[in-house]
């Protein structure tokens, strides 16, 4: 058994922050759990150590961790876009600041930098949850037709270009029609504005051509698909290899009974038309 160490956990909403709670501790290691955005009431069920507080918040973040002695540290959830536009009072916002750019991967990579000035090291949820990553093929009992396929094949492209450009990492289309490209407002209300156009919308999710598995990986999960079922929308695929699938059998399960259909993709197998039926 590896030897026990604490792990922080910088965490913002969703589900995820507590699946990799729970298996953090599930080997046995000590958690210093951070809310940074949204409320976690599971966390002082799990957590060793829980503290919360606001975004951009840098030096208590570094505090608490050294208070500590975290070495290796976690980041997971997601945190509204809308609050780097108005950061600049705090340690954070006046490094991004001198940044400029403030698209996500920048700002993480700095937050990064800014943790390991400390000796604090991010390190990939994938070393806890590897299991959790989406494999290629068909994960529902209803499989994409050929129009939904010819749409795949149309929308993983673009999905991965928007996602290089780091602006977001879904888009909806329809019968080889952009509906609607995330942007800051976030995944599910991607989905929403798409449904609020068509019906039977087709969504794509993709990571970045250089994805950096310490954070920011494409997640989905039970809300997802319930975003989905709201939106009238007929299928989700995912980039294979490169997203995380939260409670997988609730998730397949509720997309099962909503009729939606749920496909991993290899972007290097579709392009060479090795996935899916032709029209």
């Amino acid at each position: 058994m590896e030897s026990r160490q604490v792990i922080g956990l910088i965490a913002g909403m969703g589900r995820l922050p507590e699946i990799l709670a729970e298996a953090v501790k599930a080997k046995g290691h000590g958690l210093v759990w951070v809310t940074v955005s949204g409320e976690e009431p599971s966390a002082s069920r799990i957590a060793d150590y829980t503290y919360r507080t606001t975004f951009g918040e840098l030096d208590g973040v570094r505090s608490i961790l050294q208070t500590h002695h975290v070495r290796r540290v976690l980041l997971a959830g997601g945190v509204p876009r809308a609050l780097l536009v108005g950061s600049g009072n705090t340690a954070l916002g006046q490094e991004l600041a001198r940044l400029g750019d403030r698209r996500d991967q920048p700002v993480l990579v700095l937050f990064a930098q800014l943790l390991a000035q400390i000796g604090v090291t991010v390190i990939s949820p994938l070393e806890f949850v590897r299991e959790l990553v989406v494999e290629a093929g068909v994960l529902t009992r209803r499989g994409p037709s050929e129009a939904e396929w010819a749409d795949i094949r149309f929308g993983m492209p673009v999905a991965r270009a928007v996602a290089a450009l780091d602006v977001g990492q879904t888009v909806a289309v329809k019968s080889g029609v952009i509906l609607a490209v995330e942007a800051a407002e976030g995944t599910d209300a991607t989905i929403q504005r798409a449904g609020s156009l068509v019906d039977g919308v087709r969504v794509i999710k993709a990571a970045r051509p250089s994805q950096d598995e310490r954070f920011d990986l494409p997640t989905i999960g039970t809300q997802t698909i319930e975003v989905l079922k709201t939106a009238r929308a007929s299928l989700l695929a995912l980039e294979a290899g490169r997203t995380l699938l939260l409670d997988r059998k609730q998730t397949i399960a509720a997309a099962d009974a909503a009729g939606i259909a749920l496909v991993g993709v290899e972007p290097v197998a579709l392009s060479a038309g090795a996935v899916g039926p032709r029209t």
